[in-house]
């Protein structure tokens, strides 16, 4: 716990005390390591996809569905049509995460804008095949985002908890994230990012730093590039990711 605290200090208080000025909310896209803080509007769906590759070790895809259920409530289905963690053995269709998304704040009236949400990761795959385990996985995830104007702060916590094969008890695990995200231009936005993940009971911390960048080729479609740098020796080295957001309208009525 000591590891990360003063991580998730600053991220708070970095949130809850600059002060705020009116402007578009600029959210971080999909393949930062952040959950963001928005959610599909209601009726609406959205199709989210990655490619993670760390050259030479592995590689894995996400395709990631989001449907909005009511005022800042959101479904997400997501699966992995392809993962490799480098050896011939080590390659298949992932697992299939469930997602649901609460957003408790919306900060239409410049104040902070958040999101609680949940996650469970199913054993779907065949046990040893694309690193699958045939354990179940359960996340609870944290994001508080504030606008500057044409700038905008976002910090996450996620809370893991994860199956382990052959035993009973769960492995914790605890990640944070904290970005900066900027409009550029009005089809373009960057950003920067610092993250951990810590493994309390082997006392394993692994530290990120990166960036990328998200680009809309149209109203509804953004393609994004990001690079994540591993900054210890437990971390990945370094990690190429590409992505995409495409938000498809409303396709189910609005309930009143």
């Amino acid at each position: 716990m000591r590891n990360f605290l003063p991580f998730l200090l600053l991220a708070g208080v970095s949130c809850a005390y600059l002060p705020s000025t009116s402007g578009e909310y600029v959210n971080t896209p999909y393949i930062s390591r952040t959950t963001g803080t928005g959610v599909v509007e209601q009726g609406g769906f959205e199709l989210e996809g990655l490619v993670e590759s760390d050259p030479g070790e592995r590689v894995k895809s996400i395709l990631k569905a989001n449907l909005g259920l009511g005022p800042g409530f959101e479904l997400g289905l997501s699966i992995e049509p392809y993962h490799s963690n480098g050896s011939p053995a080590g390659r298949g269709v992932g697992d299939v995460n469930i997602v649901a998304k609460y957003q408790f704040a919306d900060g239409s009236k410049g104040d902070l804008r958040g999101i609680l949400e949940t996650e469970v990761r199913l054993p779907t795959s065949d046990v040893g095949s694309a690193g699958a385990k045939g354990e179940s996985d359960f996340f609870l995830i944290s994001s508080l985002g504030q606008s500057f104007g044409k700038y905008s702060l976002v910090g996450t916590y996620e809370l893991g908890l994860l199956g382990e094969a052959g035993r009973d008890s769960l492995l914790v695990e605890h990640a944070a994230v904290l970005a900066a995200t900027m409009r550029l231009h009005s089809n373009l936005r960057g950003f920067i990012e610092a993250s951990m993940v810590h493994e309390p009971r082997d006392s394993i911390t692994a530290w990120y730093g990166g960036g990328g960048a998200g680009y809309k080729v149209t109203d509804d479609i953004e393609l994004q590039a990001a690079l994540q740098l591993g900054l210890n020796d437990t971390a990945d080295d370094y990690l190429f990711v590409f992505g995409f957001t495409y938000e498809m309208g409303r396709f189910l009525p609005v309930l009143r």
